[in-house]
């Protein structure tokens, strides 16, 4: 018994760095040449999803989490061969409206108790010439016995919608401020380019 311990052990540091070095690589949206760190804004990157091959047209997502605070970024053509690139087109004021519609309907549902949208709007990204803007909603909510703030942005990139759901406990609200702002002057930096 105390062998195959020592066995098992010996493998886990073997191949530990492997998997340290696999974990820190930037993930990479092949169609769109977005490149996600392994770090971002404060934040540790988590999950990275693809919805392609069950649901095409619901592309990927990738996740950041730091105490308190989630962040989940898609990337997606919703099966268009084609989306706008202007925030201000029929299509996109439609799906702005439906994703809007899906955190109001998860409220409905029971998935976030208190729920109350308090803005939606269209901003510019911080810092930079020619950034487009984008559509942005907030809302407020109780998850799991914890008030949270949620703001929500969609864009068009490189032929994608791109979705940012950024959320975070009350209680974390100037730390949260801090982050939200490092990621937007991030995106706004990816979006230029």
């Amino acid at each position: 018994m105390k062998k195959s311990a020592l066995v098992f052990a010996f493998a886990f540091f073997l191949f530990m760095p492997c998997m340290h070095e696999a974990a820190a690589e930037p993930f990479r949206h092949s169609e769109t040449g977005m490149v996600f760190p392994d770090q971002l804004a404060d934040m540790d990157r988590g999950e990275v999803t693809d919805y392609e091959a069950e649901q095409p047209g619901l592309g990927v997502s990738v996740g950041y989490n730091a105490p308190g605070i989630t962040l989940t970024i898609y990337l997606y053509k919703m099966g268009m061969e084609s989306v706008p690139d202007n925030i201000e087109s029929a299509i996109f004021i439609l799906h702005f409206k439906q994703v809007v519609d899906d955190v109001v309907q998860a409220g409905q549902l029971g998935y976030y108790g208190n729920l109350k949208k308090s803005t939606e709007t269209s901003v510019p990204l911080p810092g930079r010439k020619n950034v487009p803007r984008v559509l942005a909603a907030s809302f407020s909510y109780t998850q799991n016995g914890v008030d949270r703030l949620s703001k929500l942005y969609l864009l068009p990139f490189r032929n994608h919608f791109l979705k940012v759901r950024f959320t975070y406990d009350t209680v974390v609200h100037a730390k949260a401020e801090d982050v939200l702002g490092k990621f937007l002057d991030s995106l706004a930096l990816n979006v230029d380019k």
